[in-house]
């Protein structure tokens, strides 16, 4: 390319000193030596690029000979996977985090800082329940809402009455009636601790900082479960599906089949979709191993049955288990238009070494964390939960 451009460079001087237009000659010349110029070009970039890529490949296989001699990046857990209920929650895990914020530029972990905080990213926007995946979190089948005062107002349906029809011209239109009522509700604190934990032991062993991720985390979003079932609405707690007044009731009908589906034409009649089941793991292993007039478990395949094991589906719906709920109870709603669930503050992971504990080096000797070289980690996060519409939500009785 640059041997035809430094041509056409000449016969422009050569013409331009002699103060003379080109010649038909010199213009089809110049016109031939831009041409390859430009189909050349694209040909150096592809080379360049490739050679770009060779060269990161060998600054990357010198930096791991060197981390390797060194001591190699820091073990994050890869033994110790994420829990796969937290996992189908999405959102970022704070214990590799910890890990990259206390690695040198090499990622080899060194140790945790006196105090910190990181910040655990809660997914706002609720994605669509693929079919062929089970759901394994409550909080998957509930629109969440950023919170942003801590107390807040929200209004629920107590009444539904369509009177709509055909109306002859000049009649008199009939009214429906919608019934709301104004409700308040508010942002609790959700937290706990890990009891002190030794530097050295984070230090020799970073997947501890996985399993504590796992362990603050799982227990956050249990508590917050419990809470959506059976909280009061005493003080701080939200009033969860057990004390919402106003929801429907199935009462035990014939078998397990028989009374789920006579809970989702509860919903149908009122024009609603059942989004979700919650029901207590024995109430659905009950379900998977009811057998038909022939003997035959519901689960066998190839049945058309409403029992779908692999994506854990009743009556078409996701199945959510949990042990909030008390066996031999169960729970159909339309979760994404009748509940809410709002966010205050994100998850977080705290942890601090100036802590005082009871008894510490042994019976009557107290002392601080920072006088043993041991940490404490904190998890919280501040989430509320309402039920905007009772008549959507359905509770079962399980028990023959």
């Amino acid at each position: 390319m640059r041997e035809n451009l430094l041509a056409a460079k000449d016969i422009a001087a050569k013409a331009e000193n002699a103060r003379r237009d080109f010649t038909g000659e010199e213009r089809d010349a110049v016109e031939h030596f831009m041409a390859e110029a430009k189909r050349i070009q694209p040909l150096l970039a592809e080379v360049k690029a490739e050679e770009q890529k060779a060269n990161d490949r060998k600054v990357s296989s010198w930096i791991k000979e060197f981390a390797d001699a060194t001591g190699g990046p820091a073990d994050t857990g890869g033994a110790t996977p994420e829990n796969p209920r937290l996992k189908s929650l999405g959102g970022s895990t704070w214990g590799t985090e910890i890990t990259r914020q206390n690695s040198d530029h090499f990622g080899r972990f060194k140790s945790l800082t006196p105090s910190g905080t990181v910040m655990v990213s809660v997914p706002l926007a609720t994605q669509p329940v693929r079919e062929s995946e089970p759901v394994l979190a409550l909080r998957q089948l509930i629109p969440t809402e950023k919170d942003t005062v801590g107390v807040w107002a929200y209004m629920r349906q107590t009444l539904r009455e369509n009177k709509a029809k055909v109306v002859p011209r000049g009649a008199k239109k009939p009214t429906s009636r919608y019934t709301m009522e104004r409700r308040e509700g508010r942002s609790a604190t959700i937290a706990h601790l890990t009891e002190p934990v030794a530097r050295q032991d984070l230090a020799d062993a970073p997947m501890l900082a996985a399993f504590v991720d796992t362990e603050l985390r799982l227990g956050l979003e249990e508590a917050l479960e419990n809470e959506i079932v059976n909280g009061d609405g005493a003080g701080d707690r939200p009033t969860g599906l057990n004390f919402t007044s106003g929801t429907q009731s199935q009462a035990w009908a014939t078998d397990l089949l028989t009374t789920t589906r006579q809970a989702v034409t509860k919903l149908e009649v009122l024009s609603l979709n059942g989004s979700g089941w919650l029901l207590h793991p024995v109430d659905w292993q009950n379900i998977e191993l009811a057998a038909n007039a022939n003997g035959y478990l519901l689960t066998q395949a190839g049945q058309a049955l409403p029992v779908d094991r692999a994506a854990r589906r009743l009556w078409s719906a996701p199945v959510v288990l949990s042990t909030s709920v008390t066996a031999g109870t169960g729970w159909l709603a339309d979760f994404a238009g009748s509940t809410v669930l709002k966010a205050r503050e994100d998850a977080s992971i705290t942890w601090s070494e100036n802590t005082y504990e009871k008894d510490l080096f042994g019976e009557g000797e107290d002392g601080n964390l920072f006088e043993a070289n041991m940490i404490r980690f904190r998890c919280e996060g501040r989430f509320g939960f309402a039920v905007t519409r009772p008549a959507g939500v359905v509770k079962l009785d399980l028990t023959a």
